[in-house]
């Protein structure tokens, strides 16, 4: 009589895992993360990082959903759940939006070097844009990209910042291989959280949403898969303007380690 429902939660985790409308929710903790090594050679003249967010963490915490750090640079791609924090090549790209908490919001963060700009989208509309320093490419070398933490270091182990995880939802986190249009981030917006809009970008998608949900990527802590239930894309209160946040440094906050090392291997990351 056991074997029937057991059947069942296995039917049920491998549709959900193949379902492109989940958002994942982290655990608020320490213990909660994807961590991959990617050979982000197709990125580093052209890129574009776009998701669904929801903080739920304080809105203080500038909890990190986000983080790729190199042995040259430490945040090269480093974004937080309250936008405190969306630096590409570094540097922060400056703006005046704050997310309302606990509500979903739409965001891209694009590179382009033959243009030398870095900009910034909330909800379809272009918020920030800075000019990036000459002949400055995304830093290549050996490194993480982790999903979920403050990552305090460049190497495949688990060593986090002790105060800013993420401990939100997201969904549809892609990254695309080049810097996408102010229309296509429009688009992509308006079309809301639960469309199939990012199928059309397949050709130029790098890192896709259905390779985060798929089994073959390992998800630390508590990760759970929840199904979306498609709410509306925009939000019911308006954005406010946010107070300064000083730019993550080495020594800022306590890094602690936990949890077991990430699996070295490399994976293909391209959707097919």
């Amino acid at each position: 009589m056991l074997i029937l429902p057991f059947c069942l939660i296995l039917l049920v985790n491998s549709v959900l895992s193949h379902d492109p409308n989940i958002a994942l929710k982290f655990g608020d903790d320490l213990s909660s993360y994807i961590m991959i090594n990617p050979d982000m050679t197709p990125l580093q003249e052209h890129l574009a990082v776009c998701a669904w967010v929801r903080q739920l963490s304080p809105a203080s915490r500038n909890g990190v959903w986000l983080s790729y750090r190199t042995s040259d640079y430490a945040n090269e791609i480093f974004i937080s759940d309250n936008l405190g924090w969306a630096l590409m090549l570094q540097d922060q790209t400056d703006h005046s939006t704050t997310p309302a908490h606990s509500e979903w919001y739409h965001m891209c963060l694009t590179f382009s070097y033959s243009s030398r700009t870095k900009t910034l989208y909330y909800n379809g509309e272009k918020i920030g844009t800075e000019t990036t320093p000459s002949g400055r490419k995304l830093s290549i070398t050996t490194g993480t990209l982790v999903i979920g933490q403050y990552h305090k270091t460049y190497k495949m182990e688990a060593s986090f910042n002790s105060y800013h995880q993420f401990g939100g939802e997201i969904a549809k986190l892609n990254i695309f291989s080049r810097s996408l249009t102010d229309q296509e981030v429009t688009d992509m917006y308006s079309s809301g959280i639960c469309s199939s809009y990012e199928d059309s970008l397949l050709e130029d998608t790098f890192l896709s949403w259905d390779t985060l949900l798929g089994d073959d990527t390992e998800k630390h802590g508590n990760i759970v898969k929840l199904k979306l239930t498609c709410p509306a894309h925009t939000h019911s209160q308006e954005p406010t303007t946010p107070t300064a946040t000083a730019q993550p440094t080495e020594e800022h906050g306590r890094a602690c380690k936990v949890g077991r090392s990430a699996p070295t291997s490399k994976r293909r990351l391209r959707s097919r």
